[in-house]
């Protein structure tokens, strides 16, 4: 996973002017040119369903799905970090567009996903906030229509996680061609000790989300 994630060096000292500069800068990745407008990727949250008129996803048709999402982390610890790749199974068949979400047993969208570690205006990705989900930034979707054959994901496990969780993922090869409700397998969720849980979710939520955002990329 670290030949795809750019780390960069130490951030200066932690205060609370940093925390709310980087927060906005965090929430703030905006798609790149090309990319398919958030609102209309809004309105595909609960389906995931690109609206592509006159085409129906390939999987409806039977044709196996050439892209796998990848996750390094198996079992989940509750107010972790998970990395997840997805990737192409043939280099002749490279994706444009994308959309994943952690969904639990009822449906709903499940944690955060981390803006990419990549400079700022190059960066291949960022996050929305699908409605039917507890957590902000609950999903991934592109921020340009050019051809990838892999794309790099850090996504943080809510701290009140319960029960096991999949990755659903859709994703485009072109207008024609896409794949949607692709799934992962079930992912088993652990416990954590009490004393863990206590100071986890003792910690503001969006601080919590910053502290993870410098893990993943600084450290």
């Amino acid at each position: 996973m670290s030949g795809g994630r750019e780390r960069r060096t130490s951030p200066r000292p932690i205060t609370a002017m940093v925390v709310t500069a980087v927060a906005v800068a965090m929430w703030s990745a905006c798609p790149g040119t090309e990319a398919v407008p958030d609102s209309e990727l809004k309105i595909a949250c609960e389906d995931m369903t690109p609206r592509h008129p006159g085409y129906v996803p390939q999987n409806w048709q039977h044709v196996p799905c050439p892209y796998r999402l990848l996750v390094d982390t198996v079992p989940v610890r509750p107010g972790d970090l998970v990395n997840l790749t997805l990737v192409s199974i043939d280099d002749s068949i490279p994706f444009k567009g994308f959309m994943v979400q952690a969904r639990d047993a009822d449906g709903y969208a499940l944690g955060t996903f981390l803006p990419d570690c990549s400079k700022a205006g190059t960066k291949p990705q960022h996050m929305i906030s699908c409605s039917k989900g507890n957590e902000p930034y609950n999903a991934v979707v592109h921020s340009n229509n050019k051809n990838k054959l892999k794309a790099f994901f850090t996504w943080v496990a809510p701290i009140s996680i319960k029960g096991p969780l999949i990755f659903k993922y859709t994703v485009v090869h072109d207008y024609k061609h896409f794949w949607t409700n692709e799934e992962t397998a079930v992912i088993p969720v652990l416990e954590i000790p009490p004393e863990e849980y206590a100071i986890k979710s003792s910690i503001n939520h969006e601080y919590y989300i910053y502290q993870m955002f410098i893990k993943n990329c600084y450290s």
